[in-house]
């Protein structure tokens, strides 16, 4: 499994319609192949793009097609500087 973090810190409040764009983003990207897509909001103007993927290779194909699209119309225009963007194996997990 591959997760992708993105640290998004944002020129302004997070707006009702970024939330709004973000729900309806996750679901592009889960419809797309992903295993799961969340947003945890940090602060105000710092949300946090969590990713996770079955193997890198969807990882990819997922940016180019769905996320990345996104990415350019939703939030980089809100962005106050670049996306702080990790991508990385997932060595140890457990859930409930």
């Amino acid at each position: 499994m591959h997760v992708v973090i993105n640290h998004l810190r944002l020129r302004d409040p997070v707006a009702d319609t970024t939330v709004q764009a973000a729900r309806a983003g996750m679901r592009l990207v889960v419809d797309a192949g992903a295993l799961a897509a969340r947003v945890a909001k940090v602060d105000e103007r710092h949300l946090i793009l969590i990713l996770e993927f079955a193997g890198a290779e969807d990882a990819d194909r997922i940016a180019r097609e769905v996320g990345g699209p996104w990415m350019r119309e939703h939030i980089r225009p809100l962005l106050a500087g670049d996306t702080e963007r990790s991508v990385g194996e997932v060595i140890a997990s457990a859930e409930a």
